[in-house]
C-alpha cells in the first residue's frame, strides 16, 4: 500500500476545532489531566515531559483565542453552537461547512477554500449522497444506481435535531456565502495559529516517527482493529493511504475516503493518539492517583467539592461560605482544576465560576475500581 505523510497543518480545520473547544469551555488543561489519569503509567519521564509540553503549547494558544473579541460575535456563536449527533457525539455548523469538504492535499488557505467549494459541488450532486454525520462533519457514499435523493431527504435522514437539520439545509443551499462569512469570523484565529503551530512543530518529530513506524509495520485493517471504534467508515482495502496530523483535535482519529481520488483513504490522527491507547484504568500512574487522593483527603478542598456539587460558584462566594481567605480559596481551586476534579466557566467581566467535574471524578472512581475491586484473575484474563 502506498502511504503518504503530510506534516503541514491545515489551518482552517485546526482553527475550527480550536474555536469549538474554546467556545464550549473544553480546556486542554482538563484534557491533559484526564489523559495522565487514564494513560499515565505508560509514559516514562521523557515521554510524559514531551506530552506535557505539547499540551501546554495548545493551552497557551487557547488562552490567546479566549481573549479575542470575535468569539463574542453572535454570528460566530451561531456557526459554533453545539448539536448532538449519533448519541453522545457533537458537531457544529462550522465543522459541517469546512471539515466535511476539506481537501487533504491543500495547505494554502485561499486554495483550500476553492477546493472546498469544488468538493461541495461534487458531493452535493450526482453520484454521491450524504450517509451520516459525526464530530468530523458529514459523511458521504457513492450512489450505486440512479440519482441520489433530494438534498432535503438526505438531510432529514441524519441522526441529529430538526433545528440542526434546518441549519445544515439552509447553509448548504447558500454554501459559498456562508463559507465566506465564516472565514471572515475565523481569520483572526488562523493568524494566531501560525505562530503557535510553528512553536509546536519541533515537539512533533517523535509523533511523526512513531506513526511512520506503525504504518510501515501494520496493515490498515490491523490499525483499525487496534485503534477501536469511532474512526469513520472508510474502506480498508485501499490502494493509497494519506496521513494528516491534527494538532488542536489532538486526541481524535478519523478515517474517510478521498472522493476525488478513488482508492485513497485519508487518516487524520491527533498528535497525542497512539495505537495502543485504550481506556484501561489499570494504566493510571500511582503518582497521579496519589495526587488526586491527597486532594480529596484535604478537609478544605473536600468542602469546596461538596459546595460545588449542586451549583456554580465563584471564588469569593466559596470563601464566604467556608470562612476561608481569598488566597487560600484561589490555591485550592487551582489545584482542583488542574487535577480535573472541577471545571471552570467564565462569566461576565473577569469572574470565573466553578462547578464539579463529574467526568473527571468518574475517571478517578473507574481507575480505583479497576485497581481494587477486580479479582486478580479478572485482570489477567480481561
Amino acid at each position: 500500500m502506498d502511504i503518504t505523510f503530510i506534516q503541514e497543518p491545515q489551518r482552517l480545520i485546526e482553527a475550527v476545532e480550536l474555536i469549538y473547544l474554546t467556545v464550549h469551555h473544553e480546556s486542554y488543561d482538563d484534557l491533559k489531566h484526564r489523559i495522565l489519569l487514564t494513560y499515565g503509567a505508560k509514559y516514562d519521564q521523557v515521554q510524559e515531559q514531551q506530552f506535557s509540553q505539547r499540551m501546554e503549547c495548545l493551552a497557551r494558544l487557547q488562552r490567546q483565542v479566549e481573549a479575542l473579541p470575535e468569539l463574542q460575535n453572535p454570528r460566530l456563536q451561531y456557526y459554533f453552537a453545539r448539536h448532538t449527533t449519533r448519541g453522545a457525539s457533537h458537531c457544529c455548523l462550522a465543522t459541517v461547512l469546512i471539515t466535511s469538504f476539506s481537501d487533504v492535499n491543500e495547505n494554502d488557505l485561499d486554495r483550500a477554500v476553492k477546493a472546498m467549494k469544488f468538493r461541495k459541488r461534487l458531493l452535493i450532486g450526482q453520484g454521491f449522497e450524504i450517509s451520516g454525520i459525526s464530530y468530523s462533519g458529514l459523511a458521504f457514499r457513492r450512489c450505486n444506481e440512479g440519482q441520489p435523493p433530494e438534498l432535503h431527504e438526505q438531510i432529514n435522514r441524519l441522526d441529529c435535531s430538526p433545528e440542526f437539520k434546518w441549519k445544515i439545509m439552509t447553509a448548504l443551499c447558500a454554501y459559498d456565502q456562508c463559507l465566506e462569512e465564516l472565514l471572515a469570523l475565523i481569520r483572526p484565529v488562523c493568524a494566531l495559529l501560525d505562530q503557535a503551530l510553528a512553536e509546536l512543530e519541533p515537539m512533533l518529530e517523535p509523533v511523526y516517527a512513531y506513526w511512520k513506524a506503525c504504518l510501515e509495520n501494520n496493515t490498515l485493517r490491523e490499525l483499525l482493529l487496534r485503534i477501536g471504534p469511532g474512526q469513520g467508515e472508510a474502506q480498508v482495502d485501499c490502494q493509497k493511504l494519506t496521513v494528516r496530523f491534527w494538532r488542536t483535535a489532538c486526541n481524535r482519529m478519523y478515517l474517510t475516503e478521498n472522493w476525488t481520488a478513488p482508492g485513497e483513504v485519508v487518516a487524520y490522527i491527533g498528535i497525542i493518539v497512539e495505537m495502543d491507547d485504550a481506556a484501561d484504568g489499570s494504566q493510571a500512574s500511582d503518582q497521579v492517583i496519589c495526587s488526586m487522593l491527597r486532594l480529596l483527603g484535604d478537609n478544605s478542598k473536600f468542602a469546596i467539592l461538596m459546595l460545588l456539587r449542586k451549583q456554580k460558584l465563584y471564588g469569593q462566594e466559596i470563601g464566604e461560605r467556608l470562612g476561608l481567605h481569598h488566597g487560600t480559596v484561589s490555591r485550592h481551586l487551582s489545584s482542583l482544576y488542574r487535577s480535573g476534579l472541577i471545571s471552570m466557566e467564565k462569566g461576565n467581566g473577569r469572574v470565573c465560576y466553578y462547578t464539579i467535574n463529574r467526568k473527571g471524578i468518574g475517571h478517578l472512581l473507574e481507575v480505583l475500581g479497576k485497581l481494587f475491586m477486580e479479582e486478580p484473575g479478572e485482570q489477567e484474563t480481561g
